[in-house]
């Protein structure tokens, strides 16, 4: 059965607009952010380069947070990524072989007012599974 997004009352739609948009506000009044634009809000944070984006419609907010390799990709290095997926529930590990870097993206659905303490909440958990996948991929070069 196929969704039709259309199908949305123009209240429900501005109901997800107003979630989507008081959610960018409050993270932005929580967060010292560095560079802003449609897309999301970007900064540093604990050693990752974060950006935080919003979409309206569903409505739902997607952290991304990415950190270089100081090394190659290796084929063991996606072997650990494929690993380290199968065991995650929050979100997705990746690396860039272009860019050579290591990222983490979870997707979190707003269907409430999005609190500064529940943001903090998904921020650290999200902060916490790239930890561990960061050095997961770190620890497969010595292997």
């Amino acid at each position: 059965m196929e969704y039709d997004v259309q199908a949305l009352s123009a209240e429900e739609k501005r109901h997800r607009k107003c979630l989507s948009n008081e959610a960018r506000n409050m993270v932005k009044q929580s967060l010292a952010i560095e560079e802003e634009d449609d897309a999301g809000l970007m900064m540093m944070f604990e050693d990752f380069y974060l950006q935080i984006s919003f979409s309206e419609l569903h409505p739902l907010m997607v952290i991304y947070l990415v950190r270089g390799l100081d090394r190659k990709i290796s084929i063991q290095d996606k072997d650990k990524v494929n690993r380290l997926n199968l065991a995650s529930v929050l979100g997705g590990h990746t690396v860039d072989t272009d860019l050579g870097c290591y990222a983490y993206r979870s997707t979190h659905w707003l269907d409430a007012p999005l609190t500064r303490e529940r943001f903090f909440e998904m921020l650290h958990r999200s902060l916490s599974e790239a930890q561990r996948g960061y050095s997961a991929i770190q620890a497969s070069s010595s292997l």
